[in-house]
């Protein structure tokens, strides 16, 4: 379906990467909205709006750029942001949106784009949704999704990562999540847990050659309490929330445990180490990506929500293009949200898991935190 010329416009900034580009082609697939595809590069650019076809612009724009984003965001709707790392670009691309009379979508941002807003909020009757991505964003949706499926949660373990690319929007906010990272920038605590209703500082530790529960192999496993994860736990009034992030890949996980704590954590050379270290421990591998969710709800009983991905980026991608089609469609209310908060739970996740190219969706039943039961029974949703 080819849109009409007074199609609302999403401009999508970072669209020639890999997030923007799976954004792009699930925005173009729902059929709401014309498209004005942003990033530095004009030729994947134009590549992309070809194959999209009629309905979709290419625009060169840097996002460091004032005049050029502003030039970028005027007459369009919404404004999807998937260029990074996002704790170089903070609220720009949101300021910019605004300004041009625009909502805002960030498959990204989170506490330090958060902490922009509580200081100088959006115009009235703009919306601003954040965390529109996997992580964070899916993460959080699905415990949602979950505990409405039920009598409500007490307690979840997560567990994400896996081996695949890693873009350098990814490198960099992968490597806020160590210890010793720029307070002003970092999106959590390192080595924090969820305990009775507060966050509780140091009270787990980093393993190496830890068996993470529906993992393929051991990895390295670092405990990191996201905001996105307190402020789960603070809504769902979880008694316990331990979040991991698991790096199965022995170069990468020399490189993150040889910076932690040190000043050079998140530069650029080390970001460019990071990603040379992911590109050779997925050499001759499958790439996939894993997040497993082992929840325990008020009645005691135990299940797990498993997600693999052969690709977080296209996910990512997905959840961004449902969030801005939410807002298009006047879903989501003005202010400043979490995508996980304010998109509708079930209607999301079926969406968004409707074909297994995007990735799979396990609930597995009767699952203990200690890993996978036998005889567990399993669905597919």
């Amino acid at each position: 379906m080819t849109p009409l010329p007074d199609t609302p416009l999403v401009g999508v900034t970072g669209a020639s990467g890999a997030v923007g580009t799976a954004a792009a082609r699930f925005l173009r697939g729902l059929g709401h909205a014309r498209l004005r595809l942003g990033g530095r590069r004009h030729a994947p650019l134009a590549d992309l709006a070809r194959e999209l076809g009629p309905g979709a612009e290419a625009v060169t724009v840097d996002v460091e750029d004032p005049a050029a984003l502003a030039s970028f965001a005027a007459g369009c709707a919404v404004v999807l942001n998937c260029a990074g790392p996002s704790y170089r670009i903070v609220d720009r691309v949101a300021r910019a949106a605004l300004d041009a009379g625009a909502h805002y979508v960030d498959v990204t941002g989170d506490a330090p784009v958060r902490r922009r807003f509580d200081a100088d909020p959006p115009r009235p009757g703009r919306a601003v949704v954040l965390s529109a991505g996997v992580l964070p964003g899916l993460s959080a949706l699905l415990p949602r999704w979950a505990a409405l499926r039920g009598p409500g949660l007490r307690s979840v373990v997560a567990y994400c990562g896996g081996l695949e690319r890693c873009t350098p929007a990814a490198a960099g906010d992968l490597l806020l999540s160590l210890p010793g990272a720029d307070p002003a920038a970092v999106f959590g605590e390192p080595l924090a847990a969820w305990r009775d209703g507060r966050r509780v500082s140091r009270a787990l530790r980093a393993v190496d050659e830890a068996q993470p529960p529906f993992f393929p192999a051991p990895a390295f496993v670092q405990p990191f309490l996201t905001d996105e994860a307190a402020r789960l736990a603070a809504s769902l009034g979880l008694a316990e929330l331990e979040w991991y992030n698991v790096h199965p890949g022995p170069r990468a996980r020399s490189v993150l445990t040889a910076v932690a704590g040190r000043p050079e954590a998140a530069t650029a050379r080390t970001a460019e180490r990071l990603r040379a270290a992911a590109d050779l421990d997925l050499a001759g591998r499958v790439p996939y990506y894993l997040l497993v969710l082992l929840l325990t709800d008020r009645q005691a009983r135990e299940r797990a929500l498993v997600v693999r991905l052969s690709d977080s980026y296209r996910m990512t991608g997905r959840v961004g293009a449902v969030t801005a089609d939410a807002v298009l469609r006047g879903g989501i209310g003005a202010g400043v949200h979490d995508a996980a908060e304010v998109v509708d739970p079930d209607a999301t996740v079926r969406l968004l898991f409707a074909d297994a190219e995007a990735g799979t969706l396990r609930v597995v039943e009767g699952v203990a935190a200690a890993g996978e039961a036998a005889g567990a029974e399993e669905g597919t949703l």
